[in-house]
């Protein structure tokens, strides 16, 4: 039996997807894999997180830990992401009783066992993580930035050199834009084991995107020789949805179908979904002007005048990179 430790963090908004998640690794798991999953619950009903406790099985246990997020009241965010993402720096001193564990976001769906993703070495490193192809060219000018939804976590090293405080006072002194990723990003450098593609694939966005995100730029970006998306989409393990069309907010999501299989497997399948078509989404991405205030005001909201026109003028300029 490989006993497999995971991690995930969850507040009211993430509920359902958290759940769907914990559905894909526990459907896709070898019979001689045992999945410890931690769940930080953040704020959850009883009722929630009674729930969760339906994942207990003959092969997963599943450990319920509560945290409150009021310390982070005043704290900045990043567009749809909550106060929540502030208790990943936290993990080695939620999970004692570990010295590793894979902490995992709740927008992904995995389609493999992942013991052979938790057996690799990271003893002297910080973190295994795959590199973030959306970040390559960043404001930090660090070279492998990588991306902070999937990592292999050091917890005994972590704990042995303070990074929880380390963590949180980066936040606090530095104006950065990603929440939690940049900052791991400034204090791992140097002690990241970079992993294959394969353990947190981009699909939908490289799909979206793939007159940028080219064949050749992805296998220069991962070292890797691929000849179609498909191919990269069937040897990853883990899938993750990044972006803002969530297959749980969008019914039309490119990834829908897969991800309405794990949810009607899962403790909240009797749950009904609201959800939209994401083809006025579309239609506001495909018109250069609609989308530039769209982003205005998206960014606007949460994080002011200057930061919204940061993300326009970006964009601008991205879009004349790609002319």
């Amino acid at each position: 039996m490989t006993k497999v430790s995971a991690a995930f963090i969850c507040d009211s908004h993430y509920v359902i997807p958290t759940a769907v998640a914990i559905t894909s690794l526990i459907c896709n798991k070898n019979p001689d894999t045992y999945y410890d999953i931690y769940i930080i619950a953040a704020d959850l009903s009883e009722r929630e997180i009674e729930r969760f406790y339906e994942f207990k099985g003959s092969n997963s246990n599943i450990y319920i830990i509560k945290e409150s997020l009021k310390k982070f009241e005043g704290m900045y965010k990043y567009g749809h992401l909550t106060h929540a993402t502030y208790l990943k720096f936290y993990l080695p001193d939620l999970i004692l009783n570990q010295d590793k564990v894979l902490y995992l976001d709740s927008d992904i769906i995995i389609q493999k066992d992942l013991a052979d993703l938790f057996k690799i070495n990271i003893e002297d490193y910080y973190v295994g993580a795959v590199k973030d192809i959306k970040q390559t060219d960043n404001n930090l000018n660090i070279k492998n930035y990588f991306n902070s939804g999937v990592m292999l976590l050091n917890l005994k090293l972590m704990r042995g050199n303070n990074t929880s405080t380390a963590l949180m006072d980066i936040r606090k002194s530095l104006k950065l834009t990603f929440m939690d990723q940049d900052c791991y990003n400034i204090f791992f450098d140097k002690k990241v084991k970079l992993l294959p593609v394969i353990y947190n694939c981009f699909y939908i966005l490289l799909l979206q995107h793939k007159n940028k995100y080219t064949l050749e730029y992805i296998n220069k970006c991962f070292g890797t020789n691929y000849s179609s998306l498909n191919n990269i989409k069937r040897d990853s393990y883990i899938i993750h949805l990044a972006g803002d069309d969530k297959p749980w907010i969008y019914s039309d999501n490119i990834l829908g179908s897969e991800w309405d299989e794990y949810f009607r497997k899962s403790p909240f399948k009797l749950h009904k979904l609201k959800r939209k078509s994401i083809k006025p989404r579309e239609f506001i991405f495909s018109h250069n002007l609609t989308n530039l205030l769209y982003i205005f005001f998206k960014y606007w909201r949460y994080n002011g005048f200057k930061f919204a026109m940061g993300k326009v003028k970006k964009r601008l300029f991205n879009d004349k990179k790609d002319n």
